[in-house]
């Protein structure tokens, strides 16, 4: 199997958000923030809809959390955890991901 390259890290500010790709069966974005990227499912624990309305549009406003756009619930972009909304205390599905030579890559599952 080869691997699938999600997006370069020069392409991804700090902080900020690409996606979705698809890996497989499902949606993964990448965040970077604070020098940590780290990837999740493209899936809201909520609704179990996707986070954004548009490309790589993962971010609040003060691209301090990452947003749902179907009902405004608050992640942190490190541990994934909802710390504001209806489903506050939930988490988003990590995604395994490496980086090798500027590249992010989606890891194996």
């Amino acid at each position: 199997m080869s691997e699938q390259v999600l997006c370069l890290l020069s392409d991804l500010p700090d902080p900020g958000a690409k996606g979705p790709f698809r890996v497989g069966t499902v949606d993964v974005f990448v965040v970077h923030q604070g020098g940590r990227i780290r990837a999740w499912e493209n899936s809201c624990p909520h609704a179990y809809a996707p986070l954004e309305m548009e490309p790589d549009r993962f971010l609040d406003l003060t691209r301090t959390y990452v947003l749902c756009s179907l009902h405004g619930a608050h992640f942190d972009p490190d541990t994934g955890i909802c710390v504001l909304g209806p489903c506050k205390g939930r988490h988003l599905t990590a995604y395994p991901i490496r980086i090798d030579h500027g590249k992010i890559i989606a890891g194996a599952r």
